[in-house]
């Protein structure tokens, strides 16, 4: 009833739908600017859930609303010289950020929550994040509930309250203003309780928020369709791609040193509906001498299988690069650090932490030279800047490639079709970009100019996709999913 009668109260005054309407229109504007910081809008809807892409939205749109309404319940209070709280104002900053903070992709992280110095990404959270935004909704709407009985007049607080204590006959007076200024500092804390905690749940908690890993589903292509069939698979062969490396024994040590907790890798697979294979196992336990080839039905397999190698294996493009540099001493704020939940302890234990596969200065030298010049459409970092899963894995696989006397156009040749794998539905624009632009097919493109910056980071797909907006090419891929974390 306060909140109906205050709201008719407020919205009689005409400011009150200009405000609410301007700071709901920019508050959702700087939702997305941060969301494309860290990936593009396409690879936000390919690579999570249908469920999780519509509650960032429908979230988002109401914490963008209610903090409208809130500013226009605050200039209300100030124009009638009502009394009003400065915790209140400070409610409504607070709830800003921190639905700004987990504004972002579950897969590539957010792009202010290092700011708060959290060692954890967004795939950490058991529902990708939501569980802050809702927070930050109640947290609003509590600040309304407070404005509301400013409105009404119902908040004349009484500079003191008196509090006898009859027994000893002593007084006590209390400010109540300076008890209600504690609550931002209490919210704060406990902000930091649930973004600290709830990442730390068991992974059965968690829900599903990132598609799998690309299954494409050839028979799902219309008859007028059969060329977008031939491009796609180009770009992810039915017979996978062969790299020039094996597995060798890294599964075990990787089990052994903890960096894999077996039993945890094991379950999110089981959860996925994509169980570990006898072969994969055997891999993981035993290891293999078999050559490495990523195809449909392992590519998921592998992203997790190498995003653990890149993490755990003793660098120094981890101890003295840009993860270093950028992390400024706090290497666990990244996706690809605080997002690896499946080692036997925090991630941040393993970081470069033990020669898994041993090269020389000259081969780790050319790793750093091939990964500073492949790039990733989820974000705008390199390879040698590991920051989310599918850079550090890329950059586990490049080690293991350099390890076993792979050359520098191999690298990137496989390169080429692992992000393709992991990335189809942006490695599908790009093949039809060159098919159209240059009649090239995919294979015949050169691997540096396609993994370049110009063509595979985030800019680089969206501007490939905006020249094949522009020329009228819109053919969509195959039924498939783009995936990442674990």
């Amino acid at each position: 009833m306060i909140f109906q009668t205050a709201l008719t109260k407020v919205f009689n005054k005409s400011y009150a739908w200009v405000i609410t309407a301007a700071v709901t229109f920019n508050v959702l504007f700087l939702y997305y600017l941060i969301l494309i910081q860290r990936t593009t809008w396409d690879a936000f809807w390919q690579s999570n859930t249908t469920w999780y892409v519509w509650s960032q939205v429908v979230l988002s749109i109401i914490n963008a609303l209610l903090i409208g309404v809130t500013i226009s319940f605050l200039f209300y209070v100030v124009e009638e010289r009502r009394q009003g709280s400065k915790s209140t104002f400070l409610h409504t900053l607070g709830s800003l950020f921190f639905s700004a903070a987990v504004t972002g992709c579950s897969v590539c992280s957010a792009f202010l929550l290092p700011t708060l110095g959290i060692a954890a990404s967004l795939a950490a959270f058991p529902f990708g994040g939501l569980e802050i935004k809702i927070f930050s909704a109640l947290i609003l709407l509590y600040a309304i509930w407070q404005y509301s009985k400013s409105v009404l007049g119902l908040c004349e607080i009484p500079k003191k309250n008196l509090i006898s204590f009859h027994n000893n006959k002593l007084a006590l007076n209390i400010n109540r203003k300076s008890l209600s200024q504690l609550q931002p500092l209490l919210l704060l804390v406990l902000f930091i309780f649930i973004v600290y905690a709830i990442p730390r749940l068991p992974i059965k908690y968690r829900a599903k928020t990132q598609n799998d890993t690309v299954v494409a589903v050839s028979n799902n292509v219309s008859k007028t369709q059969v060329n977008s069939a031939d491009v796609f698979a180009q770009i992810n062969p039915a017979g996978g791609y062969e790299m020039n490396a094996t597995y060798g024994n890294i599964g075990p040590k990787m089990l052994e040193m903890g960096v894999i907790d077996l039993e945890k890798f094991k379950q999110v697979y089981q959860q996925s509906g994509q169980p570990l294979t006898p072969e994969q196992e055997e891999i993981l336990i035993r290891g293999s001498d078999k050559t490495i080839k990523i195809d449909q039905s392992n590519s998921y397999f592998l992203l997790n299988f190498f995003w653990a190698f890149g993490l755990g294996n003793k660098t120094k493009i981890l101890t003295a690069g840009d993860m270093v540099k950028y992390g400024q001493g706090q290497v666990g704020n990244f996706a690809s650090t605080g997002g690896w939940t499946l080692a036997k302890g925090d991630a941040t234990d393993y970081y470069s932490k033990r020669a898994l596969m041993p090269f020389t200065a000259e081969q780790e030298e050319l790793v750093n030279k091939v990964a500073s010049n492949i790039y990733r459409p989820c974000c705008g970092n390199s390879t040698a800047f590991p920051d989310c899963n599918h850079g550090m894995a890329l950059l586990g696989i490049l080690e293991l490639m350099a390890a076993n006397g792979a050359t520098e156009d191999e690298m990137y040749e496989a390169a080429k079709y692992i992000n393709a794998f992991w990335f189809p539905g942006n490695y599908y624009d790009i093949a039809l970009y060159f098919k159209n632009k240059e009649g090239k097919d995919y294979k015949d493109i050169d691997a540096r100019l396609v993994l370049s910056k110009d063509i595979s980071s985030a800019f680089g797909a969206q501007t490939v996709k905006k020249w094949l907006t522009e020329n009228g090419i819109v053919e969509p891929p195959p039924s498939q999913g783009g995936g990442c974390g674990v």
